[in-house]
């Protein structure tokens, strides 16, 4: 058995703040916070060696990709890490039974989602794949099933699992935190988290074949409505259509196109 782990930061178990992401400047609260990111990893690569998986594939995903304290990381995974990626999904193909989306966030606008922001958290505003909106759960889950290949589990806070049960249904979900407001969280022990983890880890892995993959057929329509105006003047350039003063849109003919 093979599972593909992504990796993002917001999250993960006991972040809760823009400071400890790293999106502006990376700072102590972003040090301590990559272990956090790394522990949450090591927790489902452990899950996964414990319950019959031959090889686990973690790949950072959040923002540049250089964020697991990789003297930490888990003997028994597989890890890609780097940035100038000439793939979403590095590493990732058909040949996966699973997808884990771990540390995962509620798309934009996202009522007590912590975090909350679909792609960039200062340009996206709302984003469409054929007319519904998606965040990036659902982004992975058409990339993933456009392969045939499941999300089995989602962690993140209790908004982003209501989201991917919403979205996918028979999904596995695994709440580390609550939000009480966009940077406002109720927490739980780490240590209490990677438990929580490893246990929805197994549960995702033992009932492997109840999962289906998200599968939308293309041509896919893309839409993109970001804050400002001269973000979509800059995708208007680069070949997308012009829908409105802050709206882009493009058709692709496959789910791996689907974000740039």
């Amino acid at each position: 058995m093979k599972i593909y782990v992504s990796v993002d930061m917001e999250g993960i178990s006991g972040v809760f703040s823009w400071e400890q992401t790293g999106r502006d400047e990376k700072g102590s609260e972003y040090e301590k916070a990559r272990h956090l990111y790394t522990q949450d990893a090591n927790a489902v690569v452990e899950a996964c060696k414990e319950n019959g998986v031959e090889r686990i594939v973690v790949m950072d995903g959040h923002n540049g990709g250089y964020n697991f304290v990789i003297e930490e990381l888990h003997p028994d995974g597989e890890y890609i890490i780097g940035h100038s990626r000439r793939d979403i999904l590095p590493g990732f193909d058909k040949s996966f039974d699973g997808v884990i989306l771990l540390g995962f966030h509620a798309m934009a606008g996202t009522l007590c989602g912590i975090l909350d922001h679909t792609q960039s958290s200062k340009t996206w505003f709302n984003y469409f794949i054929n007319g519904k909106k998606m965040g990036e759960v659902g982004q992975e889950a058409v990339m993933a099933g456009g392969l045939g290949v499941p999300i089995i589990l989602v962690t993140g806070d209790k908004a982003v699992c209501k989201e991917a049960k919403q979205l996918l249904g028979n999904v596995e979900t695994v709440a580390v935190k609550e939000g009480l407001s966009r940077n406002c969280a109720r927490i739980i022990a780490p240590v209490k988290a990677h438990q929580l983890i490893r246990e929805g880890a197994k549960r995702a892995i033992k009932r492997i074949k109840d999962f289906k993959p998200y599968i939308i057929k293309p041509p896919i329509e893309v839409r993109i409505e970001f804050q400002n105006t001269d973000v979509a003047d800059g995708y208007e350039r680069a070949g997308w259509k012009r829908v409105d003063g802050r709206t882009v849109c493009r058709t692709v003919d496959s789910a791996l196109k689907i974000v740039d």
